[in-house]
């Protein structure tokens, strides 16, 4: 039976996290607003792999109503093993986060890389390929957000609130373009090589590329889904941008551990594809520099599929993370510190869930939804769930010196 792990967070004490906007009439997790769209949206012309050139565009999404004049931004970035897929695929997931009060923009890139002479994609010639395909995806995204830092007094957005949200191929370029950063880091595939076959393959140039030229808004942070690195290093310190990843552990497309691109796909789909330190490895990385846990969340689903098992909750738990980036007034989930050891039980709950607490045993008990709701409350060491829709809740435990909160499965 697959099983869900929401590792960050049990067992820890909210607090008021610092952060710059006021939350206290929008807390965007709760999608609250009318959505407006402005479809295919020009920001720029790139050169393609092959040497022709693609228009660059993107679909944004705001909310109506708010009156907000620095709205937090969310650029959305699509999958397809950087050969497919489109940017309608996140239009969704935009108009989720546009009802919650952020613009959100879903970003088109440049698609595809050179396959051996005799088959076709995502077979891929060699390995600089598919790394290079990852390095053009990078410098659109941050060429798109160049481009929506100059239209910023249109949109009503912040500078300093940016978020990449991406997903499998999209994922990876949103690790990328948050963490990132150094020249120097620029990976030795990206410059000029041999041709394949007629066609050239120039240096790729800067990082940041050379759309919209000028200062970009800085990453506040990053989700990542069914995402990996070329390199754990690229984060280097707790000044990195915030992240929260979502992985199954067995994934066959883009590994959870380390291992090589597509390794559990058929026919040798993976021959030629670079090794990627995925999720369950980046962990340990976040883990290793000391990242507050208020910036960094690792959800692991125990599964052996390429997909997010139930999206609406994780995206539910990522618009949590993210609101705990920037508000500055508590909303339902706030920044993490260290409490007193809570122990609840049973796993999943059904009629009543207990709580113990050592030494204690004199509890406030709320119960409250992901959306932060609440949806029960009592005293003791026992609250009654029978009723509640089955999912996943947050529990806080007071005693009067901590408050505690922790994650619970509600079941039939």
């Amino acid at each position: 039976m697959v099983r869900i792990h929401l590792i960050a967070l049990g067992g820890l004490l909210f607090a008021d996290t610092v952060a710059s906007q006021d939350c206290s009439t929008i807390d965007y997790v709760t999608p609250q607003f009318a959505v407006r769209m402005e479809p295919g949206v020009l920001y720029g012309t790139a050169v393609r792999f092959d040497g022709g050139t693609d228009s660059l565009r993107m679909d944004i999404y705001k909310p109506v109503g708010d009156n907000v004049v620095a709205r937090p931004l969310l650029i959305a970035i699509h999958g397809g093993a950087f050969v497919g897929g489109g940017r309608d695929d996140m239009d969704e997931l935009c108009s989720w986060y546009a009802a919650r009060g952020y613009v959100a923009a879903t970003v088109s890139y440049r698609l595809g890389f050179h396959p051996p002479a005799d088959l076709s994609v995502p077979y891929t010639y060699d390995e600089a390929e598919v790394v290079r395909a990852a390095y053009r995806a990078t410098q659109d995204v941050r060429g798109a957000m160049r481009f929506l830092l100059i239209r910023q007094a249109q949109d009503s957005t912040s500078a300093e609130n940016t978020f990449l949200y991406g997903v499998s191929a999209g994922a990876i370029t949103a690790l990328q373009a948050a963490y990132l950063t150094d020249g120097s880091e620029k990976p030795a595939l990206c410059g000029a090589l041999a041709p394949v076959n007629t066609y050239a393959r120039p240096d790729l140039g800067s990082l940041m590329g050379d759309l919209n030229p000028g200062p970009a808004p800085l990453v506040k942070g990053c989700v990542s889904h069914l995402g990996a690195m070329l390199d754990t290093a690229h984060i280097n310190s707790t000044a990195d941008p915030a992240l929260f990843m979502y992985h199954q552990t067995g994934d066959p497309i883009v590994g959870c551990g380390y291992q090589q691109g597509l390794w559990g796909a058929p026919l040798g789909l993976w021959a030629n594809y670079p090794m990627l330190f995925g999720s369950c490895v980046i962990a340990p990385r976040m883990q290793h520099l000391g990242f507050d846990m208020a910036r960094y969340e690792f959800h692991e689903y125990s599964g052996d599929e390429h997909d997010i098992h139930d999206i609406p909750l994780v995206d539910s738990l990522a618009a949590v993370f993210l609101a705990r980036q920037f508000c500055s007034a508590p909303t339902a989930m706030q920044r993490p510190v260290e409490a007193p050891a809570l122990e609840v039980y049973p796993v999943p709950a059904t009629e009543m869930v207990h709580v113990r607490r050592l030494g204690t045993s004199d509890l406030d008990l709320t119960l409250m939804g992901l959306d932060g709701r609440e949806v029960r409350q009592g005293h003791g060491n026992s609250l009654d769930v029978r009723g509640l829709i089955p999912g996943t809740y947050v529990l806080v435990a007071n005693d009067g010196g901590h408050r505690t909160a922790h994650r619970v499965q509600i079941a039939n």
